[in-house]
């Protein structure tokens, strides 16, 4: 079980990872995610020595991990169905948002001049398309071309995202669901 203290860490990097996502890293700061978090002042640097730049790295690293789960979650027996699950992944995010979340790792690199944050930014991607990339090996497709297709599909997520939110629609996601599958078979 989870001690006191480590909950509110990881609440605190939830919540980070959260307002990323929803407003970018410039709208993240440390003092709303004290706010939503219920937690302390003092709290950001007792649990994150090196402060906000910190509790970003985490945040990352939180979004590496959840999303690496949610693409071990696909079920898919065609490589079709990898590419449903992936978009479903980011469909659900935006419908349950309003519309108002996205990539908390697009959030940190369209912020971000620290070199570090974006080193992990690009960690965090390799690990969403090499995760995909098992995926798709996992149905058939050879492995050199399990990695491009993972790294397009990550690539055209990314931007249907971005397009998405602006939108307030779903339609670009399936747009590129759409044309994926028609081109990848």
């Amino acid at each position: 079980m989870k001690g006191v203290s480590e909950s509110v860490r990881e609440a605190m990097i939830e919540a980070a990872w959260l307002l990323i996502a929803e407003r970018g890293l410039e709208g993240m700061s440390t003092r709303e995610v004290l706010a939503r978090t219920g937690a302390p002042r003092g709290s950001v640097y007792h649990y994150f020595p090196r402060g906000r730049i910190e509790l970003i790295e985490q945040a990352i690293e939180h979004s590496r991990v959840w999303m690496e789960q949610q693409i071990g979650a696909i079920q898919a027996e065609t490589p079709a169905d990898v590419v449903t699950g992936y978009l479903g992944i980011w469909r659900r995010i935006l419908e349950a948002t309003g519309f108002r979340a996205g990539c908390a790792v697009a959030g940190v690199i369209t912020g971000a001049q620290d070199t570090c944050l974006l080193d992990r930014a690009a960690v965090a991607y390799s690990a969403a398309t090499d995760a995909l990339a098992v995926q798709f090996r996992k149905v058939g497709v050879p492995e050199g071309d399990a990695a491009q297709r993972a790294a397009l599909l990550v690539i055209a997520a990314e931007g249907a995202v971005l397009i998405a939110r602006a939108r307030r629609s779903t339609a670009p996601l399936l747009l590129v669901g759409e044309q994926f599958t028609s081109w990848q078979g």
